[in-house]
């Protein structure tokens, strides 16, 4: 089995990384590892939408994967997910991609520009149909942005207008990406902050890595037991 992970940093998955077998790629833009029977590569797509999109989808045309996983932080817009915690993102959605207009912000889909249920998107989201069930994680909905929001005001807006738990940098375009090409795929993020009034010092970064090494091996171990079975 053949697997793709997709990291807007380095540093969002050294320590996991250090559970591998290096195999070769350190000055290459993909790098190959070996855990037990498993073929693992990684790509650092950078931060934010529109790189992720632009490096996976280069990736994909040339190589095979039989599954993507998206690894990395994510902030919480709710107490109930506490830092710390890891998640499995089953939709995205693309929270400033749309129109403002004197009365507030339009996504495409409210303004006219795209159907709610043109492909790949469903209800206007973007859904993961594989996994759900298999992964021991509490599922929850994702943002997706190119600005890390930590103003009140902008914040209370995104809650209004969206049905998320969680936002990120990139998973939407990993989504985007993997549903067109009809890929499988997982989001797996570990909750580093909340989403509010910007105050790093109340972030815990540190925590929300390990813990994500932690559930990204566990995952790991799944395959390598399906494999092994059949």
């Amino acid at each position: 089995m053949k697997i793709l992970f997709v990291a807007a940093t380095c540093f969002e998955l050294k320590l996991f990384l250090e559970n591998l077998e290096e195999i070769e790629g350190k000055n290459s833009p993909v790098s190959h590892y070996r855990w037990h029977d498993l073929e693992i590569d990684l790509i650092v797509s950078g931060v934010g939408l529109s790189f992720t999109t632009y490096h996976l989808t280069r990736l994909l045309q040339k190589e095979k994967y039989d599954l993507v996983i998206n690894a990395g932080i994510a902030g919480s817009f709710y107490d109930e997910l506490s830092i710390g915690t890891v998640v499995n993102i089953t939709s995205e959605q693309f929270g400033d991609l749309g129109i403002e207009e004197p009365g507030g912000f339009k996504t495409l889909f409210q303004a006219g520009f795209l159907k709610e249920d043109q492909f790949p998107f469903q209800g206007g989201k973007l859904l993961n149909p594989h996994f759900n069930e298999s992964i021991e994680l509490p599922n929850v909905n994702g943002l997706s942005v190119n600005v890390s929001h930590g103003c009140d005001k902008t914040i209370d807006k995104l809650k209004i207008n969206f049905d998320a738990d969680v936002e990120s940098m990139e998973g939407a375009a990993v989504f985007y990406v993997c549903l067109m090409e009809d890929i499988p795929f997982l989001e797996i993020r570990a909750i580093s902050n909340f989403v509010e009034s910007r105050d790093t010092t109340k972030w815990d970064i540190p925590t929300a890595l390990e813990n994500l090494t932690d559930e990204l091996l566990k995952i790991l171990r799944n395959f390598a037991t399906v494999l092994q079975i059949s």
